[in-house]
């Protein structure tokens, strides 16, 4: 009996930290931001000034600016075979709710905005709206709030596996 059971607890024990390491199975019930779309930091900066101004002073804000006109074309690829425009925009794949398409379509969502952490923020725009307006007297809990989607977003693009040894920026003249 003491033998199964230390089986059965090791047993789990695995299964926790599986689940801790691999973020726990999809639940699409627990995307706070699902439903909403992608507005741009534009929007953001309405309610959020200073965090604006910081970003505006960091290498995401310019993301797109920095990345070399001939490593924009939407069938460019590193040498991992990832999209170069991926990482520099925000939304990129998810155009259905409104993410980056092109650089003319989607001109507010060039460079590594709000978003590309906490996710897509037009619902959080309309809960904000409403605790201002109703100052804070029916905001009701549960609804949409804005969180850091997945703490390991960041790895897409900042890796050590990621190399742009070969990448060499041009000085424009």
């Amino acid at each position: 009996m003491k033998t199964i059971l230390t089986f059965l607890l090791g047993v789990s024990t695995i299964l926790v930290f599986d689940a801790m390491v691999r973020g726990g199975p999809e639940d699409p019930a627990a995307d706070p931001t699902a439903g909403s779309k992608f507005i741009g930091a534009k929007e953001c900066k309405r309610c959020h000034f200073k965090q604006h101004r910081s970003w505006k002073k960091m290498k995401h804000a310019t993301a797109w600016k920095n990345l070399p006109k001939e490593y924009r074309a939407p069938d460019q690829k590193d040498e991992d075979g990832r999209l170069c425009i991926s990482c520099h925009v925000t939304g990129f794949g998810e155009q259905a709710r409104g993410g980056f398409e092109n650089a003319e379509k989607s001109a507010h969502l060039l460079g590594v905005q709000c978003e590309a952490c906490h996710g897509a923020g037009s619902q959080h725009k309309v809960a904000g709206q409403k605790v201002l307006d109703d100052k804070r007297k029916d905001f009701k809990e549960g609804e949409p709030s804005f969180t850091i989607m997945n703490p390991t977003a960041c790895a897409g693009c900042h890796n050590p596996h990621v190399s742009h040894a070969k990448f060499k920026p041009k000085k424009e003249d």
